[in-house]
């Protein structure tokens, strides 16, 4: 009878809707059926309790925390956050690529390297480069990191697997590793004698430096401990643990066997070789080698008086070593070589045979073409190219094309420069050539003797004048930079020199003062009575005091007030910065 009954009932009332319920971790629902619950597990079970406090319920409800849709949403999570940290770290790399790739785009026009090089011995070359030239007050120059950018430079330059194809070695009578560089294109020969001479110059600064072969560290000279070197100097910061003789080598290849490989070199040119004897010359008389010194500016010289063997007179005058007036105008490279040599022999103390050279180059200086000549010259031809009867028409849209795509493509490497064989031009560069061919020579005669200590003074003083009148007219754009630091440095010398001498004079002038005592000081302080006033000037008298300020001492406030006006000048202010970047600008 009974499931009549309930199938009456559901027939009359209807089957009763489902309504959800919450899912419960420890505790089921009541069945209707049976009234049985589930068997409570109290190690899975959480109690819903507070803080410091115990529930009294038995049967209270505990919750399940890890729940399928739970888990799913922790999974999404995770996989959302390793996607966005993958992301992040994408565009980090990918902006950090961008700003490495323009830094580079922005050193190649700065230096430009030659095109057929690899991306591996550019960067290096303009590693060294950008290092050597760094101007950050807050670092100093590491010469470690200059010569080992530059050192890699080179040895990829010369090995025949990465930029050396078709590069041969010179002769066996040649020093070691001397090439032939004769069959190479002239950009990539002009690099090569770049790197080569900035190879150089780096090796000079690590000169003596030492190599750790234990640990393979670099140490300065003088800091290994050994029989040869009893009283080693202390380590700079940054190292610890000085070397042993016994377990160190030479860590860097010496200056002087890198000069003999540069000047050994086939396929260098004239003016390449003579620059290259010039450098090897200093550097030996900065070692105090004096005699090859004087042997290397001697073949420097000769090597430039022999560019213009047309001549029917000869340029140089052997026997004292000046210029021939009669053989006209000299080259460049003679008026270089023969400045340096003549420098050479007054720093050694030969000042008669130096001053009758310096002499003679400044004279033979004055003579050249003026600047306005040669700006006649290219007015009148250009002129010529106006008038020609196929004159060129510019396309607008062809020169914004020319700008578009020279933005992306890579800089040309700039032409060669002048051979030298040619009388430079007198523009400003050469007149601050001239101002400190005046400063060697005031130098000179205020040295020689005393008696012409003031014509010295006044040869520094023109020398001042000319460099200062030189950098009032130059701008400062990149054309005239060699000139302004030409001028720049010129007129700093010649303030120094300037100020030293008159200190000097000054002071001597003083110690002769105070030898002769003090009466002409104390008769010059005394007040004079004017004729026509009493004796006590109580009528009108006008008592006069003299002083007595020294010629020199005058001359010394002068030179301060000169140094202060052209501190601009030396100090060479950067512009303001234009456009959105003067906001993050100071």
């Amino acid at each position: 009878m009974r499931p009549r009954l309930l199938m009456l009932r559901r027939t009359l009332l209807g089957r009763p809707s489902k309504l959800p319920s919450p899912r419960f971790f420890a505790q089921s629902t009541v069945v209707r059926a049976g009234l049985r619950t589930r068997p409570q597990l109290p190690f899975l079970s959480v109690p819903n309790t507070t803080r410091g406090s115990r529930s009294s319920n038995p049967h209270q409800q505990q919750f399940r925390y890890l729940t399928t849709e739970r888990k799913a949403q922790w999974k999404h999570d995770i996989k959302l956050g390793i996607k966005w940290t993958t992301y992040g770290w994408l565009a980090m790399g990918f902006l950090a690529t961008a700003a490495f790739a323009i830094s580079q785009e922005s050193l190649e026009r700065q230096y430009p390297t030659p095109h057929e090089w690899s991306f591996g011995t550019r960067m290096r070359f303009r590693g060294a480069f950008c290092e050597r030239d760094q101007t950050d007050p807050t670092r100093i120059t590491d010469p470690l990191a200059i010569i080992q950018w530059i050192k890699g430079a080179v040895e990829r330059l010369e090995d025949p697997k990465i930029d050396g194809k078709g590069l041969k070695d010179a002769p066996p009578s040649m020093p070691p590793g001397t090439k032939d560089i004769r069959a190479m294109s002239e950009p990539w020969r002009r690099g090569y004698y770049e790197a080569m001479m900035m190879y150089a110059k780096a090796a000079e600064n690590v000169d003596g430096w030492v190599r750790d072969k234990t640990r393979n560290m670099v140490f300065p000279p003088g800091s290994m401990i050994g029989p040869s070197n009893p009283r080693p100097r202390p380590l700079p910061p940054g190292l610890t643990g000085a070397p042993r003789e016994e377990n160190c080598e030479l860590a860097y290849e010496s200056p002087d066997d890198i000069y003999l490989r540069i000047l050994s070199t086939e396929g260098l040119t004239p003016r390449q070789r003579m620059d290259a004897g010039l450098a090897y010359a200093s550097w030996l008389d900065f070692k105090g080698i004096a005699g090859p010194a004087a042997i290397m500016y001697e073949d420097a010289v000769e090597m430039a008086a022999r560019e213009r063997d047309s001549l029917p007179v000869e340029p140089l005058d052997r026997t004292a070593w000046t210029l021939n007036e009669a053989a006209g105008q000299p080259s460049a490279n003679l008026l270089k070589s023969l400045t340096a040599f003549a420098t050479f022999k007054a720093r050694n103390g030969h000042v008669s045979s130096a001053l009758p050279i310096l002499v003679s180059i400044l004279k033979a200086r004055r003579n050249l073409p003026s600047e306005t000549q040669t700006s006649l010259v290219s007015q009148i031809s250009a002129a010529a190219r106006e008038a020609s009867p196929h004159p060129q028409i510019s396309n607008p849209f062809q020169d914004a094309l020319n700008t578009i795509t020279g933005f992306f493509a890579p800089p040309a490497y700039p032409p060669p420069p002048a051979d030298g064989t040619a009388p430079p031009i007198r523009d400003a560069k050469e007149l601050c050539e001239e101002a400190a061919l005046s400063l060697h020579i005031g130098e000179i005669m205020y040295t020689a003797n005393a008696a012409s200590r003031e014509e010295g003074l006044g040869w520094t003083r023109e020398a001042v004048d000319v460099a200062e009148e030189q950098l009032h007219k130059l701008s400062s754009s990149a054309v005239d930079k060699d000139a302004r630091t030409t001028c720049r440095d010129c007129l700093a010398s010649g303030l120094d020199n300037w100020a030293t001498m008159v200190a000097r004079l000054a002071k001597e002038e003083t110690a002769k003062r105070d030898a002769a005592g003090l009466a002409d000081a104390a008769a010059a302080a005394k007040p004079s009575v004017t004729s026509g006033g009493g004796w006590f000037s109580l009528w009108g008298g006008e008592t006069k005091k003299k002083e007595d300020l020294s010629r020199w001492a005058a001359e010394e406030k002068v030179i301060v007030d000169r140094q202060r006006r052209v501190k601009e000048l030396l100090d060479e202010l950067e512009p303001p910065a234009n456009g959105l970047s003067s906001i993050f600008s100071a």
